[in-house]
């Protein structure tokens, strides 16, 4: 049997404390942390009870005769908590540290729940014998073209009851970003800027569609 020489086993060990380094170094080392940030684009301020007290009511509408059923508030699979934006008027891209702190279809629900019942004094139904309105956001994502920045929100929406649609549309707002180089909480301002006006513009066109089956049913239950 041939004996290895001295530099044969010199060569090995050298070759498995390389490996053996090398193993180590891919063990601990760790890839470049991202620090994610969360926003809310919701610009909610509750009132206690003294407060609600000084604030006029919501004019009565046919003795609240308006009711309405907020149905089912979706969105697609491309709108999650990660903040989108356009470059283009067909390719989204998202920001790989900024999140929203909940799917844009939730705060769409709450603020449309707070225009139709709180501000405009609709009646929530909660069976399906009441006109019922569903969402779909298609868009809710920072626009960066040619023209300007600006917060985007576009809904799909649609009124029904058991007599068939009411009325059906597509609805886009847009709110400008200010500053030729705007800061994350320009975005988020002038997105909270968009979705209360996307959500005051359903709830004129609603209540619009409404009244006049609301005067209707008043008319008929008359003496």
């Amino acid at each position: 049997m041939r004996t290895p020489n001295t530099h044969t086993m010199a060569a090995t060990l050298c070759a498995v404390g390389i490996a053996f380094a090398s193993s180590d170094c891919a063990l601990t080392s760790k890839a470049d942390l991202v620090d994610i940030r969360y926003f809310s684009p919701e610009r909610v301020k509750p009132r206690s009870d003294g407060e609600g007290a000084n604030v006029a009511p919501a004019p009565a509408v046919s003795d609240g005769a308006l009711q309405l059923r907020l149905g089912r508030v979706s969105s697609g699979p491309n709108l999650r908590e990660r903040i989108a934006y356009r470059d283009t008027t067909y390719e989204l891209g998202y920001y790989e540290e900024l999140r929203w702190t909940e799917r844009p279809e939730t705060y769409v629900r709450r603020q449309l729940g707070r225009s139709l019942f709180e501000t405009h004094g609709m009646r929530r139904a909660l069976d399906g014998a009441a006109p019922t309105l569903d969402v779909e956001v298609v868009a809710f994502d920072e626009l960066r073209i040619a023209k300007g920045r600006a917060a985007q929100v576009q809904l799909k929406v649609i009124l029904y009851d058991d007599n068939g649609v009411i009325f059906e549309d597509s609805l886009s707002v847009e709110s400008p970003i200010a500053g030729a180089a705007p800061k994350i909480e320009d975005v988020v301002a002038a997105m909270a800027a968009a979705l209360d006006a996307a959500a005051d513009l359903v709830s004129g066109k609603v209540h619009k569609a409404l009244q006049p089956k609301a005067s209707a049913t008043a008319s008929a239950s008359s003496p």
